[in-house]
Protein backbone atom coordinates (compact mmCIF):
# COMPACT_ATOMS: atom_id res chain seq x y z
CA UNK A 1 0.00 0.00 0.00
CA UNK A 2 1.52 2.92 -0.73
CA UNK A 3 1.05 5.87 1.62
CA UNK A 4 0.64 9.74 0.39
CA UNK A 5 -0.49 12.82 2.69
CA UNK A 6 -1.23 16.55 2.83
CA UNK A 7 0.70 18.30 5.54
CA UNK A 8 -0.66 21.57 6.75
CA UNK A 9 -2.01 23.71 9.70
CA UNK A 10 -4.86 24.28 9.91
CA UNK A 11 -5.73 20.53 8.32
CA UNK A 12 -9.32 19.86 8.44
CA UNK A 13 -10.21 22.00 5.79
CA UNK A 14 -8.89 20.14 3.51
CA UNK A 15 -10.63 18.29 0.49
CA UNK A 16 -7.05 16.47 -1.03
CA UNK A 17 -7.74 13.38 0.69
CA UNK A 18 -11.63 13.25 -1.05
CA UNK A 19 -9.90 14.18 -4.28
CA UNK A 20 -6.82 11.86 -4.31
CA UNK A 21 -8.66 8.79 -2.38
CA UNK A 22 -11.29 8.81 -5.33
CA UNK A 23 -8.88 8.71 -8.11
CA UNK A 24 -6.52 5.62 -6.46
CA UNK A 25 -10.42 3.73 -6.05
CA UNK A 26 -11.14 4.95 -9.92
CA UNK A 27 -7.61 3.15 -11.32
CA UNK A 28 -7.83 0.95 -8.53
CA UNK A 29 -4.51 1.97 -7.58
CA UNK A 30 -3.74 0.48 -3.86
CA UNK A 31 -2.79 3.63 -2.30
CA UNK A 32 -4.18 5.65 0.47
CA UNK A 33 -4.07 9.75 1.03
CA UNK A 34 -5.04 11.16 4.64
CA UNK A 35 -4.25 14.52 5.98
CA UNK A 36 -1.31 15.77 8.75
CA UNK A 37 -1.68 18.57 11.00
CA UNK A 38 1.90 19.71 10.97
CA UNK A 39 2.81 23.08 13.17
CA UNK A 40 5.57 24.57 10.97
CA UNK A 41 8.48 23.91 14.14
CA UNK A 42 7.27 20.00 13.26
CA UNK A 43 7.64 19.68 9.76
CA UNK A 44 10.78 17.95 9.23
CA UNK A 45 10.76 15.19 12.01
CA UNK A 46 6.74 15.09 10.66
CA UNK A 47 8.38 14.25 7.16
CA UNK A 48 10.68 12.18 9.07
CA UNK A 49 8.08 10.20 10.38
CA UNK A 50 5.72 10.08 7.61
CA UNK A 51 8.71 8.42 5.51
CA UNK A 52 9.68 5.86 8.23
CA UNK A 53 5.67 4.67 8.09
CA UNK A 54 6.50 4.34 3.98
CA UNK A 55 5.00 7.50 2.91
CA UNK A 56 5.64 8.32 -0.78
CA UNK A 57 4.84 11.50 -1.51
CA UNK A 58 3.32 14.98 0.15
CA UNK A 59 1.19 17.82 -0.64
CA UNK A 60 1.83 21.22 1.76
CA UNK A 61 -0.21 23.94 2.51
CA UNK A 62 0.40 27.11 4.38
CA UNK A 63 1.96 27.94 6.30
CA UNK A 64 4.65 25.38 4.99
CA UNK A 65 5.21 25.63 1.81
CA UNK A 66 8.44 28.30 1.89
CA UNK A 67 9.86 26.76 4.83
CA UNK A 68 10.41 23.18 3.11
CA UNK A 69 12.48 24.91 0.59
CA UNK A 70 15.55 25.25 2.20
CA UNK A 71 15.57 21.69 3.01
CA UNK A 72 15.53 20.04 -0.49
CA UNK A 73 17.94 18.65 -2.27
CA UNK A 74 16.53 18.84 -5.78
CA UNK A 75 13.69 20.84 -6.54
CA UNK A 76 12.01 22.05 -9.94
CA UNK A 77 12.80 25.76 -11.49
CA UNK A 78 9.46 26.71 -10.51
CA UNK A 79 9.98 26.11 -6.56
CA UNK A 80 13.47 27.82 -7.22
CA UNK A 81 11.63 30.64 -8.55
CA UNK A 82 8.32 30.78 -6.44
CA UNK A 83 10.94 30.05 -2.89
CA UNK A 84 8.31 27.89 -2.24
CA UNK A 85 7.20 23.96 -3.28
CA UNK A 86 3.48 22.16 -2.72
CA UNK A 87 4.31 18.69 -3.61
CA UNK A 88 7.11 16.46 -2.22
CA UNK A 89 8.11 13.10 -3.44
CA UNK A 90 10.78 10.35 -2.24
CA UNK A 91 13.32 9.60 -4.15
CA UNK A 92 16.91 8.30 -4.14
CA UNK A 93 16.72 8.97 -0.71
CA UNK A 94 15.36 12.48 -0.14
CA UNK A 95 12.85 14.79 -1.15
CA UNK A 96 12.42 16.09 -3.78
CA UNK A 97 10.16 19.11 -4.50
CA UNK A 98 7.85 20.95 -7.35
CA UNK A 99 4.96 23.38 -7.29
CA UNK A 100 1.60 22.57 -9.07
CA UNK A 101 0.39 25.75 -7.89
CA UNK A 102 2.11 27.32 -10.29
CA UNK A 103 1.74 25.51 -13.11
CA UNK A 104 -2.02 24.72 -12.02
CA UNK A 105 -2.44 29.34 -12.88
CA UNK A 106 -0.56 29.27 -16.01
CA UNK A 107 -2.88 26.29 -17.23
CA UNK A 108 -5.79 28.64 -16.12
CA UNK A 109 -4.82 31.94 -18.01
CA UNK A 110 -5.70 31.76 -21.55
CA UNK A 111 -2.68 32.35 -23.57
CA UNK A 112 -3.00 35.70 -25.59
CA UNK A 113 0.21 35.68 -27.54
CA UNK A 114 1.86 39.04 -28.04
CA UNK A 115 -1.24 41.12 -26.66
CA UNK A 116 0.76 40.05 -23.28
CA UNK A 117 2.65 43.24 -23.81
CA UNK A 118 1.86 45.39 -21.43
CA UNK A 119 -0.79 44.14 -19.69
CA UNK A 120 -0.81 44.30 -15.30
CA UNK A 121 -1.47 41.88 -12.77
CA UNK A 122 -2.44 42.51 -9.10
CA UNK A 123 -1.51 39.40 -6.85
CA UNK A 124 -3.00 40.26 -2.99
CA UNK A 125 -0.65 38.41 -0.41
CA UNK A 126 2.76 37.26 0.18
CA UNK A 127 2.65 33.40 1.10
CA UNK A 128 3.31 30.66 -1.04
CA UNK A 129 0.24 30.69 -3.26
CA UNK A 130 1.11 34.55 -3.79
CA UNK A 131 4.97 33.61 -4.96
CA UNK A 132 3.05 30.70 -7.64
CA UNK A 133 1.15 33.35 -8.31
CA UNK A 134 3.34 35.70 -9.34
CA UNK A 135 5.76 33.25 -11.25
CA UNK A 136 2.65 32.34 -13.31
CA UNK A 137 2.03 35.52 -14.09
CA UNK A 138 5.60 36.48 -14.78
CA UNK A 139 6.38 33.66 -17.27
CA UNK A 140 3.13 34.27 -19.32
CA UNK A 141 4.36 37.86 -19.66
CA UNK A 142 2.83 40.37 -16.95
CA UNK A 143 4.28 42.96 -14.93
CA UNK A 144 3.06 41.60 -11.72
CA UNK A 145 2.27 44.21 -8.97
CA UNK A 146 2.59 42.52 -5.16
CA UNK A 147 0.14 44.18 -2.79
CA UNK A 148 0.90 42.69 0.96
CA UNK A 149 0.30 43.92 4.85
CA UNK A 150 3.63 42.93 5.96
CA UNK A 151 5.55 46.27 7.57
CA UNK A 152 8.49 45.25 5.32
CA UNK A 153 8.80 44.64 1.55
CA UNK A 154 9.25 41.06 0.74
CA UNK A 155 12.67 40.25 -0.46
CA UNK A 156 11.42 37.71 -3.23
CA UNK A 157 9.60 40.85 -5.30
CA UNK A 158 10.42 43.95 -6.54
CA UNK A 159 7.38 45.47 -7.18
CA UNK A 160 5.24 45.61 -4.35
CA UNK A 161 2.98 48.23 -2.67
CA UNK A 162 1.20 48.37 0.79
CA UNK A 163 -2.25 47.05 0.92
CA UNK A 164 -4.82 49.64 -0.24
CA UNK A 165 -8.64 48.49 0.24
CA UNK A 166 -9.03 51.91 -2.15
CA UNK A 167 -7.21 50.76 -4.74
CA UNK A 168 -8.71 47.62 -4.63
CA UNK A 169 -12.86 49.18 -5.36
CA UNK A 170 -11.42 50.17 -8.35
CA UNK A 171 -8.24 47.92 -9.87
CA UNK A 172 -6.86 48.78 -13.10
CA UNK A 173 -5.13 45.77 -14.02
CA UNK A 174 -6.09 42.64 -16.65
CA UNK A 175 -5.64 40.02 -13.58
CA UNK A 176 -6.77 40.38 -10.32
CA UNK A 177 -5.66 37.47 -7.99
CA UNK A 178 -6.78 37.09 -4.68
CA UNK A 179 -3.42 34.73 -3.00
CA UNK A 180 -4.73 35.70 0.47
CA UNK A 181 -7.13 33.19 2.87
CA UNK A 182 -9.58 36.42 3.36
CA UNK A 183 -13.24 35.15 2.41
CA UNK A 184 -12.22 31.51 3.15
CA UNK A 185 -14.93 29.87 5.77
CA UNK A 186 -13.42 30.85 9.07
CA UNK A 187 -11.43 33.37 8.23
CA UNK A 188 -11.72 36.99 8.05
CA UNK A 189 -14.64 37.79 5.46
CA UNK A 190 -13.57 39.35 2.14
CA UNK A 191 -15.37 42.79 2.50
CA UNK A 192 -14.16 45.14 -0.74
CA UNK A 193 -16.10 45.39 -3.31
CA UNK A 194 -14.52 45.92 -6.64
CA UNK A 195 -15.73 47.38 -9.56
CA UNK A 196 -14.27 45.53 -12.16
CA UNK A 197 -13.99 46.31 -15.90
CA UNK A 198 -15.35 43.47 -18.04
CA UNK A 199 -12.01 42.66 -19.78
CA UNK A 200 -10.10 41.51 -16.01
CA UNK A 201 -9.32 38.11 -15.08
CA UNK A 202 -10.61 37.67 -11.61
CA UNK A 203 -8.83 34.91 -9.90
CA UNK A 204 -9.79 33.68 -6.13
CA UNK A 205 -7.54 30.96 -4.97
CA UNK A 206 -10.23 30.60 -1.60
CA UNK A 207 -11.98 27.24 -2.15
CA UNK A 208 -14.29 27.78 0.92
CA UNK A 209 -16.90 28.35 -0.48
CA UNK A 210 -16.25 28.13 -3.69
CA UNK A 211 -18.16 30.92 -5.15
CA UNK A 212 -16.78 33.47 -2.92
CA UNK A 213 -17.36 37.65 -2.85
CA UNK A 214 -14.72 38.39 -5.00
CA UNK A 215 -15.90 35.90 -7.86
CA UNK A 216 -19.46 37.21 -7.63
CA UNK A 217 -18.25 40.94 -7.86
CA UNK A 218 -16.54 39.49 -11.01
CA UNK A 219 -19.15 37.43 -12.34
CA UNK A 220 -21.78 40.69 -12.38
CA UNK A 221 -19.35 42.57 -14.02
CA UNK A 222 -19.13 40.49 -16.88
CA UNK A 223 -15.38 38.55 -16.35
CA UNK A 224 -13.56 35.71 -16.71
CA UNK A 225 -13.37 34.26 -13.30
CA UNK A 226 -10.62 31.51 -12.22
CA UNK A 227 -11.84 30.46 -9.23
CA UNK A 228 -10.30 28.61 -6.04
CA UNK A 229 -12.03 24.74 -6.51
CA UNK A 230 -10.47 24.49 -10.17
CA UNK A 231 -7.05 25.68 -9.50
CA UNK A 232 -6.93 23.07 -6.25
CA UNK A 233 -7.85 20.22 -8.79
CA UNK A 234 -5.56 21.12 -11.14
CA UNK A 235 -2.71 21.21 -8.43
CA UNK A 236 -3.69 18.27 -7.30
CA UNK A 237 -3.58 16.24 -10.58
CA UNK A 238 -0.84 17.55 -11.84
CA UNK A 239 1.05 16.32 -8.21
CA UNK A 240 0.47 12.63 -9.45
CA UNK A 241 3.42 13.85 -12.41
CA UNK A 242 5.74 14.09 -9.91
CA UNK A 243 4.31 11.02 -8.09
CA UNK A 244 3.65 8.80 -11.00
CA UNK A 245 5.01 10.05 -13.99
CA UNK A 246 1.44 10.92 -15.44
CA UNK A 247 -1.52 13.22 -13.93
CA UNK A 248 -4.00 12.48 -12.20
CA UNK A 249 -7.42 11.72 -13.98
CA UNK A 250 -8.69 15.16 -13.64
CA UNK A 251 -12.48 14.56 -14.29
CA UNK A 252 -12.92 12.21 -11.24
CA UNK A 253 -10.81 14.59 -8.85
CA UNK A 254 -12.87 17.17 -9.44
CA UNK A 255 -15.97 15.41 -9.19
CA UNK A 256 -15.28 14.07 -5.95
CA UNK A 257 -15.00 17.74 -4.76
CA UNK A 258 -18.17 19.32 -6.19
CA UNK A 259 -20.08 16.27 -4.71
CA UNK A 260 -18.69 17.07 -1.29
CA UNK A 261 -19.80 20.54 -1.85
CA UNK A 262 -23.08 19.63 -2.86
CA UNK A 263 -23.93 16.56 -0.66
Amino acid sequence: MELFAVFGQPIHHSLSPQMHNAAFKYLDRPAFYLPVQCPPHELLQRLDAFRQLGGRGVNLTRPLKELIVPHLQSASSWVEKAQAANVLVWQEGSWVGDNTDVQALMASIPDTGAHYFGKVAWVLGQGGVARASVVALEAKGYEVIVFGRRSSKPSWHHHWVEWDNDMFRHPHCDVFVNATPLGQIGEHPWDIRPEFDPHTIVVDWVYRPNNTVLLTEGRQAGCQIVDGLSLLVKQAALSWQLWFGMPGPLDVMENAVREFFYE
